[in-house]
């Protein structure tokens, strides 16, 4: 009798215990689906509060292109064809910023990516975006991988654009975007 006692008061004390535990967990559940909702609308916010400015700068840049490029000198005329190139990067960024604010509310999509394709495109705009700068890029080819691409794009534009950024100060600036295979056998 003592031995069936124990037994059903631990059970009970089990249940109990899941409970409670399920109970934390739907709290911060909704806590945290809270948040993401604050955090969404607060992007959207930012983003169109800078979408404004960043028309009026592009619109003005391209007005003086279009109306007055013959009283510019080569250099002016590079000067507002990057304010442009820039613009546009920028809205990019904002996309991004609203894309990565949804990934809360969309489920995470799981395909092959060919990140050497991605980079590749990646560097592509920032050569664009900055024509003058003189960077050497290595690409390894063909480097695969299983992610959601919209995320693994915005993951490698900030880490590629952050390498982009302060090859500046280097005298013979390089970036190499690939894989080694490590002691293991295991890519990195």
């Amino acid at each position: 009798t003592q031995d069936v006692t124990e037994r059903s008061l631990a059970r009970r004390q089990i249940q109990q215990l899941n409970e409670e535990l399920e109970g934390r967990v739907a709290d911060r559940t909704a806590r945290l689906a809270e948040a993401n909702r604050d955090l969404e609308a607060f992007a959207y916010s930012v983003s169109h509060d800078l979408r404004a400015p960043l028309r009026a700068i592009n619109g003005y840049a391209r007005i003086v292109l279009d109306e007055h490029a013959r009283g510019l000198d080569d250099a002016a005329r590079g000067f507002l064809q990057r304010i442009e190139v820039s613009a546009r990067r920028m809205d990019r960024l904002i996309d991004d910023l609203l894309a990565l604010s949804r990934v809360s509310r969309t489920e995470m999509r799981r395909a092959p990516v060919n990140l050497s394709a991605l980079a590749e495109s990646i560097i592509g705009e920032l050569q664009r975006a900055e024509p003058r700068s003189q960077v050497e890029v290595f690409i390894q080819p063909d480097l695969q991988a299983q992610g959601d691409p919209q995320l693994l794009r915005i993951a490698l534009a900030n880490l590629l654009s952050n390498a982009w950024k302060f090859t500046g100060q280097q005298p013979e600036p390089r970036i190499e975007f690939g894989a080694m295979r490590k002691a293991d056998g295991m890519l990195s």
